[in-house]
């Protein structure tokens, strides 16, 4: 066998496999989580202009994905600078936008990656390379309801890191709630996903209304239920009055999934008064049932 041409760098010199070993070292959560409160997620604040649910991540293989709140003093323009720039709706009534970004919150199991990321990555072009497919293809990114920083996110990251992504996980909001800029971000977001990455799992949390007296009276929706109002749209145009299931299939159009999953975050919520809520409440119920077996029939077969 020939002889490898020496390198610049003393880490290119150790065989792949050693290399390997020690991008995984320095990449993976560590085994003991820091003391103290000071990572990011454990100072998470609330979703400052959308609809809040509490979401800490607590798996040491989850990196948090978190739009910034644009009034927070202790961010500027200048901290900006490498990252996309989006607008958020704000204002008590969510009638202005305000532009601001994202960030990447740690937990006391990755508090180590603010040093070591841009440490190992800058060496050079081969080591970022075979780094960031270690990193990005490991972890799985959390966006929670922050559907909106998807796309600048994703845009963000090199073709060779973005090829690399495997997981992410998401939260749908409740839908009686859901405006029409949510929809517009929900399918940006799932148009970006399935025409440029190559997802193997997608965690999905959906927001669940449960009445006070419970789902006892509740008639769940089958599978065939949701095939059928979906074959209503598809062969008339139109959907069922009170009936929104259009995130569904631009989430449909992500392919080539090894791994769904789907749960319900359960909320209290009023006893309904109309179609919209009636509806929702059954949904909600079926969510871990009818639902998830009709999304996982298409997407998973």
């Amino acid at each position: 066998m020939s002889q490898p041409q020496p390198q610049s760098s003393p880490l290119l010199r150790l065989p792949f496999e050693i290399r390997l070993i020690i991008y995984e070292y320095l990449l993976f959560p560590s085994t003991t989580p820091s003391s103290g409160n000071n990572s990011s997620v454990n100072n998470l604040l609330a979703d400052h202009h959308t609809y809040y649910t509490s979401d800490k991540d607590t798996d040491a293989f989850t990196l948090t994905v978190r739009t910034i709140d644009p009034y927070l003093g202790t961010h500027s323009s200048r901290t900006w600078r490498k990252r996309s720039t989006y607008h958020v709706r704000t204002g008590p009534f969510l009638t202005t936008t305000t532009p601001t970004t994202y960030r990447i919150l740690l937990s006391p199991y990755t508090s180590h990656l603010r040093r070591t990321i841009p440490s190992l990555l800058s060496l050079n072009r081969q080591i970022y390379a075979e780094a960031s497919k270690i990193l990005y293809s490991t972890y799985n990114f959390s966006f929670s309801t922050n559907v909106e920083a998807i796309v600048p996110f994703l845009s963000d990251l090199t073709p060779q890191s973005l090829s690399s992504l495997r997981h992410i996980s998401l939260t749908k909001k409740a839908l009686p709630y859901t405006k029409e800029f949510d929809r517009a971000e929900w399918g940006n977001a799932f148009s970006f996903l399935s025409k440029n990455t190559c997802l193997q799992t997608i965690s999905l949390d959906i927001v669940a209304g449960k009445p006070a007296d419970g789902w006892e009276h509740v008639t769940p929706i089958s599978a065939s239920d949701f095939q059928v109002l979906k074959r209503v749209k598809k062969e008339w145009g139109t959907e069922v009055e009170c009936v929104y299931l259009e995130w569904v299939e631009q989430l449909m159009a992500v392919k080539g999934l090894r791994k769904l999953s789907i749960s319900a975050k359960v909320e209290r919520c009023p006893p309904p008064r109309s179609e919209i809520m009636a509806f929702w409440v059954a949904f909600s119920k079926s969510v871990e049932l009818g639902f998830d077996e009709w999304v996982r029939g298409v997407m998973m077969a």
